[in-house]
């Protein structure tokens, strides 16, 4: 994956939005399947089909932030009627609630991702590129860091009936690595600068780890341990993509109602 990211990079923003949108569409679909194997019926076409709406209409048309709105509006109701189909199984309520917040959660979150993709000066082409990579890198900082930290030396847990394995010593770990990855990140990308690395780190490290929790607590309510096995040994592409995914409407909003 860090390969592809590379050549993506080198590539430009638009080979770098197939790139993020393929790996984003195989974490929902990981999810969507993780449902059906749950004994949920999600009807994971349609639920495909407004997701990828939802990330071209991101990046292709940023200046319309409405379209984001008619796509989640198309999934609404669209899931509705489908509720009403004749395979709908006996809990179809839940069953399109589960199917519309996968769709919101992964979705919504990709969406944010990619709009960093397309923000731009003048100047700098590949400034959103630049953005949502730092972003990737210090929240994948913080949640190696927390995991070794918490592994070794963890004996405070932080929320033992949803995650076992994590404690506030992993969390206070990741946090002060964030934020330093967020300062260096700042000195790096001149239209971002120090103070607004460390901001951005701040969010990560608040949020990663609730999106990290997120995941498992629908893993835990599901009955199941790995939410795929695209990627051996891993769990899954949800897995991976679980806190950088949750942090991105909220860096996006800082970026775009402070940075520029």
């Amino acid at each position: 994956l860090f390969l592809l990211v590379i050549a993506a990079y080198a590539l430009g923003p638009d080979v770098f939005f197939w790139l993020a949108a393929a790996v984003i569409l195989l974490a929902l679909l990981e999810l969507l399947a993780a449902l059906r194997a749950g004994g949920r019926r999600p009807v994971i076409a349609f639920g495909m089909f407004c997701a990828l709406g939802g990330l071209l209409a991101a990046y292709w048309r940023p200046e319309d932030p409405e379209l984001l709105l008619l796509v989640a509006g198309i999934a609404v109701f669209g899931s509705m009627v489908l509720m009403l189909r004749p395979a709908r199984g006996s809990t179809p309520g839940s069953d399109t609630a589960w199917m519309l917040l996968a769709v919101l959660w992964i979705g919504g979150g990709g969406a944010a991702a990619v709009s960093m993709l397309a923000l731009s000066t003048s100047g700098n082409a590949r400034l959103g590129m630049n953005f949502l990579v730092a972003h990737v890198l210090i929240t994948a900082s913080d949640d190696i860091t927390a995991y070794f930290i918490g592994t070794r030396w963890g004996r405070h847990k932080l929320a033992p009936s949803i995650s076992p394995g994590k404690s506030w010593e992993g969390l206070a770990a990741g946090s002060v690595v964030a934020l330093g990855a967020g300062a260096v990140f700042g000195a790096l990308i001149g239209e971002l600068g120090v103070l607004n690395g460390l901001a951005i780190g701040i969010i990560d490290s608040v949020f990663a780890p609730t999106g990290d929790l997120s995941e498992s607590a629908v893993k835990r309510e599901l009955g199941i341990k790995d939410s795929g096995y695209l990627l051996p040994g891993h769990g899954g592409f949800l897995d991976r993509l679980d806190a950088i995914v949750f942090c991105c409407p909220a860096v996006l909003a800082y970026l775009r109602l402070v940075v520029l």
